[in-house]
């Protein structure tokens, strides 16, 4: 009996025991419990302080680049000069203060911004700006540039509707460009070099030329005028090899810096970790925004990030292309359906661009690009348009346009080989030239066409390098 009692009294014991380590079990995990979620929201509380103090910061720089830029002409360049800025962003309490301070060696700005939020979470942005000095003025993109050829049949149709600068090759004769048949200029300016031209059809236009202008009886007023009454255009062709390079290069920090585009200003919402599985062509590895063959749209399956209103900087879904920044491919490029497209970026490829459909941007009436929507491609070959298209963007080709069915495109074309084909009423192209593109299009696109004119100009800075430290 006394042993039986013992054991029963064990049994209490073990089982009081047992209860009490429950209880400490369960106050360790709920106090465990509690840390990692208080942990984790400090930590989610602390991203967001530095996102917003990242953004001030990079409000510091924009502002400091503005204010330069506006003051440019009549700063100082003797000696070293600081500029201070200091001011708060509309979205939030953050402030920033940011120093701009004149380099006489390398004649740039060199700017530090730091962006502090509201509980003293501080980022840090620097970046340079180089004075590019007065002189020959910009010709921008919003106006078709082409060199050494530029075939159109005199029976053919078309418009060109806006600038218009052909860059003939020196020649003891001046070949004539014949725009007859149905074929319309609108606007202008028109700027023959090396060449005659014969037009039929259109509304009143400027002609420069060191050649001849025949005007029809159906052609509204022509001003002829000699080169030297405006600026020489020249274009300097792009070095290929250290274009790609360069492009390449952008590519590859895009697939990875967690940022849209090559500005650098706004962050999405994926890691680039997320893409892995849903790459262009199904690849796994390497930079998402490297394309290692030929690059088809629109593309068998759906790739990329997209989300709402959220998206990759390269991506396809449902129609729609999603572009920011440079993608780079290694071969050529097709587009063989109609795509709208989302973003501002380019597509650089190392072979020839073929565009076989309509290509709009996301804006209300699928016609104007903007600030935000603008497809810019280079193509190191030829760039060719088909199928009574219409195409939206700005393009640069090392090698010559080629047409060979009907096409409109609106935006801007500068080709380095010419206009190779468009030489009959099936082979017809538009081109609508859109003012002020040349603020939209991509930074990956080459430098602009430049023209001499003649005149001191004035100073611009271009911003060379942002980093966030």
């Amino acid at each position: 009996m006394g042993s039986l009692l013992r054991f029963r009294r064990d049994d209490s014991g073990m089982a009081l025991f047992i209860a009490m380590a429950a209880i400490a079990l369960m106050f360790l995990l709920t106090t465990t419990a509690f840390y990692f979620a208080s942990q984790t929201l400090f930590e989610a509380k602390l991203a967001d302080q530095h996102d917003v103090a990242f953004q001030a910061a990079s409000s510091g720089v924009m502002v400091a680049f503005a204010d330069l830029q506006a003051k440019l002409s009549s700063l100082p360049i003797d000696g070293p000069h600081t500029y201070p800025y200091a001011g708060t962003i509309a979205t939030s309490t953050a402030s920033y203060a940011a120093t701009a301070t004149y380099d006489v060696a390398s004649s740039s700005y060199d700017c530090t911004s730091t962006g502090t939020s509201a509980d003293g979470t501080k980022e840090l942005v620097v970046a340079s700006f180089l004075i590019i000095p007065a002189g020959p003025a910009l010709l921008p993109y919003g106006s078709e540039v082409y060199a050494n050829t530029f075939n159109v049949d005199p029976n053919g149709n078309g418009e060109i509707d806006g600038a218009l600068y052909v860059l003939l090759p020196t020649a003891t004769v001046f070949p004539t460009i014949s725009l007859g048949g149905a074929m319309t200029l609108n606007g202008g300016p028109i700027y023959i070099r090396n060449g005659n031209l014969d037009i039929k059809n259109g509304s009143p236009l400027t002609v420069y030329t060191n050649g001849t202008v025949t005007v029809s009886k159906n052609q509204a007023a022509v001003t002829v005028k000699s080169l030297n009454d405006t600026g020489t255009v020249t274009m300097e062709p792009v070095d290929a090899t250290a274009f790609l390079s360069q492009s390449l290069a952008n590519a590859v920090t895009q697939s990875t810096d967690n940022l849209l585009g090559d500005s650098g200003m706004q962050s999405y919402v994926p890691e680039p970790a997320q893409y892995a599985y849903s790459r262009y062509g199904g690849a796994t590895t390497g930079p998402y925004k490297v394309v290692n063959n030929s690059l088809t749209l629109p593309p068998q399956n759906d790739f990329g990030y997209v989300s709402g209103t959220s998206h990759d900087d390269f991506a396809y879904r449902g129609g729609k292309l999603y572009l920011e920044g440079t993608v780079y491919v290694n071969g050529d490029v097709s587009i063989t359906s109609d795509i709208t497209y989302v973003g501002r970026g380019t597509i650089v490829c190392t072979g020839k661009m073929t565009i076989n459909a309509d290509v709009r941007p996301d804006t209300s009436d699928k016609l104007t690009p903007d600030s935000r929507h603008l497809l810019c491609g280079f193509s190191s070959g030829d760039l060719t348009f088909n199928n009574n298209q219409t195409c939206v963007g700005a393009f640069y080709t090392k090698g010559a346009v080629l047409v060979s069915n009907k096409a409109t495109v609106i935006g801007s074309i500068v080709s380095e080989s010419g206009l190779g084909t468009a030489k009959n009423n099936a082979n017809s192209l538009t081109l609508k030239c859109v003012p002020g593109i040349g603020g939209f299009v991509s930074p990956g696109m080459p430098d602009q066409v430049t023209t001499s004119s003649g005149t001191t100009g004035s100073p611009s800075l271009k911003m060379t390098f942002w980093k966030r430290l």
